[in-house]
């Protein structure tokens, strides 16, 4: 079967519509290959990898040669699965210090009569993309007490469109004073970000995009086609939680902050003197509820504590929100981490949300792989929360290979230039 499978690798070369989705995560790397086809996509092969403890710390690489190898063999996997070989690829981002956000700003036209053509379009966008460029990050350089020339874009888009309030998807050929653009942008150190590239480059695809996860998760159930959506989108990963808020359809910001699924299992091994090996497997025994009735109490006490934390970490995070007058009552978990039962429990009640600008209380439910409708996995292999992260950033890549809209195009070129 090995054989066969190689075989059919390079017999099966990969074309302009295959690609690989890579999520590198705390805990593990995911691997997907992918077939795009046209606005959908089919996912051909899956491949993971274990991080070591030391590769990564809270969604930071701090280990570039051992992620590297974990990488290239997760890729193996899920290659030799699909009996593709990739060229093209998609990398996610994340940890505490990558942060997102979207800023509207305007520019008035000279002359209000005239039609917009694809030379005053390009002027817009660079104009407005640098001052929304500028804004988000010096506020990301006080916020994180990084120098401004040490924070670099990761990636930008274009959420919304509009010619005197008139919400447009082209601009071009329409008449109008004034141009709306609402651009998303992501942030990161620039040492976070460089371990990314020199990752990437020993990989040797090229880079449809290195995405922020918070919001390639928020894009993941195709909402930008109903226009209304709202939601809190809320991962819990190994070593952080992603949180992303979208409003109208629009992604109004992303942040993270540095708790995950191992700092609970760093309470069991302080609370039951175990190694971390075994506090992992009590705690996936626990969280599908296979420790006799004892055991299972002992570690819900020492659940209970540090979930009591994480939610204070979640109010701050939305606190940080401070621009929205109210929050979407919708929440959207996923993430290995989402397991615990805590989780859910903790956001089910109604003390945390005092504090914040709920309209009514918030209805909390899990995201699952069948919710990303742009894919169809042909593998039958995701079935789980924690596969959600991989399938977001396929999906997205789906935009970035069939992108179809002249200004999203403009912009992609607009952030090459600044990411030199």
């Amino acid at each position: 079967m090995a054989f066969f499978r190689s075989f059919r690798g390079i017999k099966n070369r990969s074309t302009e519509a295959h690609f690989l989705a890579l999520d590198i995560g705390t805990d593990s790397v995911k691997a997907l290959v992918c077939e795009a086809q046209g606005k959908k996509g089919r996912i051909l092969g899956v491949g993971k990898r274990k991080q070591k403890l030391g590769d990564m710390q809270s969604g930071v690489v701090t280990d570039i040669a051992s992620v590297i190898a974990n990488c290239h063999s997760a890729i193996r996997e899920a290659e030799n699965m699909a009996g593709i070989t990739t060229k093209k690829m998609i990398l996610g981002i994340s940890g505490e210090l990558v942060k997102g956000a979207t800023s509207s700003t305007s520019y008035v036209r000279r002359d209000a009569n005239a039609k917009i053509d694809l030379a005053e379009l390009k002027n817009i966008v660079h104009k407005i993309q640098w001052r929304a460029f500028d804004l988000v990050r010096s506020q990301l350089a006080y916020e994180t007490g990084y120098n401004e020339i040490d924070v670099k874009l990761v990636n930008a888009a274009i959420v919304d469109t509009r010619i005197d309030g008139y919400k447009v998807t082209n601009p071009i050929g329409f008449q109008g004073k004034e141009v709306t653009l609402s651009i998303f942008n992501a942030f990161a150190p620039l040492v976070h970000y460089g371990a990314l590239q020199t990752i990437a480059a020993e990989i040797d695809r090229e880079i449809l995009a290195i995405a922020a996860e918070p919001y390639a998760l928020a894009r993941s159930m195709g909402y930008e086609d109903g226009g209304q959506f709202g939601g809190i989108f809320i991962d819990v990963g190994a070593g952080i939680t992603d949180i992303a808020v979208v409003r109208d359809g629009s992604v109004e910001g992303t942040k993270m902050f540095t708790l995950g699924g191992r700092t609970f299992t760093k309470r069991l091994i302080h609370s039951l003197n175990v190694s971390f090996n075994e506090a992992e497997e009590i705690k996936l025994a626990y969280s599908n509820d296979k420790l006799e009735r004892q055991s299972h109490r002992i570690v819900r006490e020492a659940m209970k504590s540090d979930c009591d934390v994480w939610l204070s970490g979640v109010v701050l995070t939305l606190e940080e929100f401070e621009k929205l007058d109210v929050l979407p009552s919708r929440i959207l978990l996923s993430g290995g981490g989402a397991h615990l039962p805590e989780i859910k429990e903790a956001l089910e009640t109604r003390e945390w949300m005092k504090s914040l600008p709920f309209t009514k209380k918030p209805q909390i439910s899990f995201l699952n792989p069948k919710m990303v409708s742009n894919l169809s996995d042909e593998t039958k292999l995701l079935k789980d929360q924690q596969d959600i992260m991989p399938m977001a950033l396929a999906n997205l890549a789906l935009t970035f290979i069939g992108e179809d809209l002249l200004p999203s195009k403009v912009l992609k070129k607009v952030v090459r230039l600044m990411q030199m």
